[in-house]
Formats: structure tokens, C-alpha cells, sequence
């Protein structure tokens, strides 16, 4: 048992079943990179999508 509590993963990578633990959560990025696409398409910033979450 490691001194782990919660790996958190991207899914820009896929993770295979035989590797998938309790311990790790997987976030989508989906809805980042669909509004940055939008933004780029529309010519607008995307900067404020990098600033960093409040905890």
C-alpha cells in the first residue's frame, strides 16, 4: 500500500483496464478543449481557460 491517497489523471491518454485502480480519477477534457476550439474559431482568447481553479 503506497502513501497515495488519489492520483488524478487526464484522459488525453487512454489507461488500460489491467492499470485502472481505486486510487486514481480520471478527468475529461472534453469541455476544455471544445471551448478552446470555439474560441480559437472565433478568434477570441483563450488565456482565461489556464488560469488556475481556486481550491
Amino acid at each position: 500500500d503506497s502513501g497515495i491517497k488519489e492520483l488524478i489523471v487526464t484522459d488525453t491518454i487512454s489507461l488500460s483496464p489491467e492499470k485502472k485502480i481505486d486510487k486514481i480519477r480520471i478527468l475529461s477534457v472534453a469541455g476544455l478543449l471544445g471551448e478552446a476550439i470555439m474560441r480559437i474559431h472565433r478568434s477570441e482568447s483563450i488565456s482565461s481557460l489556464f488560469k488556475e481553479v481556486e481550491k
